[in-house]
């Protein structure tokens, strides 16, 4: 990867990591308020609301979006035809679910779901308004503008929602923080960017974002289903009481996780469609992408699954200890996900964008029909099997990478070593402290940092002995990513 584009890339994953942590940490804390104000069925009833409108979001927010982030060259008639047709997608797609909320409600004998539904809705036109400008600024990596308008998004939502929790609003309280944290995000959007939409709508131009724009998009929903279909069928086997504890989990998880997935996506695609015509180099970015991705991903997985108890202890009270098994299990989806973060962006950007299709409809398949066959043991089971299958199935994966990169399975391989052998040390360090006699009167939040930091210090010295060579990398991109002088690039 070029220099100048490395910096640049290295920035903006550094803005978007900022953005997610901004988001988390905002989310985190209002969540924590929320949750011990509101009951567990609040929490399923808005969650299942969720499942429609992230559906309808997803489509509108990605069917053109990435496909002007990867275009080698860019006209104004792909911008101008991207940003109408989004926006018809978007008032479609509000007026369906808002005349589809009845129905809904009484198909899942929940009334309270066809006004929430309503007022979800209205999101989805400002998700449209948003997806053309905030495309643009990743295609010229400026992150950093996309950032603020979402932090600010998500601050104000959480100001919205736990004020209204504390006014007594019970699930409006979540509903609000919602609708809060996307009319903001949209706002902000809108006013900072100097584009401004014109009127050459051109078929020939939406001809040739369609078919990368349709797989694009179907790919988001299909993957999205899977995860969504996945709260509707445990609210519908096992009750909304269920579901409010395993959303607790499944939210923890996905915060964190999209923390990161979020960040490198969009960075990775804005950068390795600049490496699509030179082979090598895109497999040199994508191979050493990952090798950090991995040394991330794996300790937190692993250490949010053996300091599941504590953590929830900290943040919630006992009031959700049943989630605490389910955190434990769906903790350890960050090993598979963390090895496979770059490959979306990877197809996308070498324009194969129906192989994330493809094999999105595969997980969704796999994982929607075993977590129905296996729903009798469990809802733990159900979590088990959905984590299992998201392993099982990279094989697929690896298979479809070394034919874009030509990289060999060896090298395939690489990034995983170290980072699995230095979790395992960390993970031995963390369960022999906590096998030790508690302290005395010792908090969750005091017992969380201290498993935190041994932990910590326990798997950066296990890297720093078993590859000192991705040790100096993964410093040296701190360093990079940390460096002044990145103002104008971001």
């Amino acid at each position: 990867m070029p220099s100048d584009l490395q910096k640049r890339s290295l920035k903006g994953v550094l803005w978007s990591a900022g953005e997610g942590v901004g988001v988390a940490l905002l989310s985190f804390g209002s969540f924590a308020v929320m949750a011990a104000i509101l009951d567990p069925r609040d929490f399923g009833v808005v969650a299942l609301a969720g499942v429609v409108v992230f559906f309808l979001s997803l489509l509108i927010g990605h069917s053109f979006a990435d496909a002007l982030v990867q275009r080698e060259n860019l006209e104004q008639g792909h911008q101008d035809t991207a940003f109408w047709t989004t926006l018809a997608l978007g008032l479609l797609a509000m007026v369906a679910c808002a005349g589809s909320a009845e129905a809904m409600a009484a198909a899942l004998d929940e009334p309270q779901l066809a006004d929430v539904l309503r007022v979800l809705a209205l999101t989805l036109p400002l998700h449209a308004l948003m997806s053309v400008p905030s495309a643009l600024f990743r295609r010229n990596l400026q992150f950093r503008v996309v950032a603020a308008c979402s932090v600010s998004g998500r601050a104000t939502g959480a100001v919205v929602g736990v004020a209204m929790a504390f006014g007594g609003y019970g699930l409006w309280s979540l509903v609000g923080q919602q609708v809060a944290a996307v009319l903001v995000t949209a706002v902000g959007v809108l006013v900072t960017t100097d584009w401004r939409p014109g009127f050459k709508f051109q078929t020939r131009k939406l001809s040739e974002m369609a078919g990368f724009g349709f797989y694009v998009s179907m790919s988001q929903v299909a993957s999205g289903a899977g995860e969504q279909l996945l709260n509707l069928l445990i609210g519908a086997l096992f009750g909304t009481a269920t579901l409010g504890y395993f959303n607790v989990a499944w939210r923890m998880v996905q915060l964190v996780r999209g923390l990161l997935s979020t960040a490198v996506y969009h960075v990775g695609l804005s950068a390795f469609a600049r490496l699509q015509d030179d082979i090598p180099a895109l497999s040199r970015a994508y191979l050493q992408s990952t090798r950090i991705s991995c040394l991330v991903a794996f300790p937190i997985g692993a250490g949010m699954a053996l300091v599941g108890p504590v953590l929830l202890a900290a943040l919630f009270g006992a009031k959700w200890e049943a989630s605490v098994p389910l955190l434990t299990v769906l903790a350890l989806e960050f090993l598979p996900a963390g090895y496979g973060m770059f490959i979306s962006a990877l197809y996308r950007s070498v324009g194969k964008a129906s192989w994330g299709f493809a094999t999105a409809l595969l997980y969704v398949a796999t994982g929607v029909g075993g977590a129905m066959l296996i729903a009798p043991f469990g809802v733990l089971a159900v979590a088990a099997f959905w984590v299992a299958r998201a392993a099982l199935l990279m094989p697929l994966h690896i298979y479809l990478v070394r034919k874009v990169t030509r990289l060999t399975l060896s090298q395939m391989l690489l990034p995983l070593g170290t980072p699995v052998a230095a979790t395992a040390v960390m993970g031995s360090a963390i369960v022999a402290l906590r096998a030790m006699p508690p302290l005395p009167g010792i908090a969750p939040a005091a017992e969380l940092a201290m498993l935190t930091a041994v932990g910590g210090i326990a798997y950066l010295i296990a890297v720093r002995l078993l590859s000192p060579d991705l040790f100096n990398t993964a410093w040296g991109t701190a360093r990079v990513m940390m460096a002044p002088g990145g103002r104008r690039a971001s």
